[in-house]
């Protein structure tokens, strides 16, 4: 009888605007340093991760039994990958909780939590994971979480609009106590993004939560630049508005990618969020 499978096994579930995309990108950057060391998912196009991630927001905004079924497809592919190398795995999506504040109907913290996790449970079995999510100062991540949710959702309100939506929307406090219920206090791990020690080599703290020591982390080359960028006051109406004439999602999509393209366009206007996470 072959011996279980005990390798470590590392979710890292977000949250959206904590600099997932930045650490991504690191990752891709030092994907040759890593590979001998660390099995690494992240969203990278067409792939089981990426469209795990995807799965994950479209059944907590519509839970279908199909959508339900596809989602376990992505999981159990994503699984199948781990399996099939004998490296510790770091599987990293900042949607796996759901999706965010800002969508429609989404006014608290990732309602579907606790039956994402059950999925991911059932799932990724014969894996027993550890899950890691980031935190950021509330007040600065709502604001970042509105400005993505003009630019790529569609939301149609102001942002006094969308802090009263979400006023109650819960704390991180309570986001990681229904964690520690569903999956047990030593399988999740919260970092503050304010305590990541240099923008330029992101995720430091759940890379070491994944097994690599000081040295590999310092040995990473690093970022140069930001990536996704939040929007300038001037271009945030500007696609506010987009969006609330009911643009189609096709041509929606085009106008923003002309915004996002052409910032020169809004340059006389003051800087506004540029976190970019």
């Amino acid at each position: 009888m072959a011996a279980p499978d005990t390798r470590q096994v590392t979710l890292h579930i977000g949250v959206q605007k904590t600099a997932s995309t930045a650490f991504h990108h690191l990752l891709q950057l030092n994907k040759a340093a890593l590979a001998p060391r660390l099995l690494v998912r992240t969203p990278k196009p067409g792939t089981p991760a990426q469209r795990m991630g995807r799965a994950a927001v479209d059944f907590t905004l519509d839970p279908s039994r199909d959508r339900r079924d596809h989602l376990i497809a992505q999981i159990e592919a994503v699984r199948d990958e781990i399996a099939a190398s004998r490296l510790p795995a770091l599987v990293s999506h900042e949607n796996l909780p759901g999706a965010m504040l800002g969508n429609p109907g989404v006014t608290t913290l990732y309602p579907m939590l606790e039956t994402l996790l059950a999925l991911y449970e059932t799932h990724l079995a014969p894996f027993r994971p550890r899950y890691a999510l980031y935190t950021r100062d509330m007040g600065a991540w709502k604001k970042s979480v509105y400005n993505q949710a003009v630019k790529t959702d569609g939301y149609t309100g102001t942002l006094l609009d969308f802090l009263a939506e979400t006023a109650a929307c819960g704390s991180w406090d309570s986001l990681a106590a229904r964690m520690t219920a569903a999956l047990g206090e030593d399988r999740v791990a919260v970092f503050a993004l304010e305590d990541e020690p240099d923008p330029t080599r992101p995720g430091q703290q759940l890379l070491r939560y994944a097994g690599l020591d000081d040295g590999q982390i310092a040995a990473l080359a690093p970022l140069k630049g930001r990536s996704n960028q939040s929007l300038g006051p001037g271009a945030l109406e500007f696609m506010r508005l987009v969006n609330a004439a009911g643009f189609g999602p096709k041509p929606r999509m085009k106008v923003m990618n002309l915004v996002i393209g052409n910032p020169s366009l809004f340059a006389s206007e003051a800087p506004g969020d540029e976190t970019g996470q």
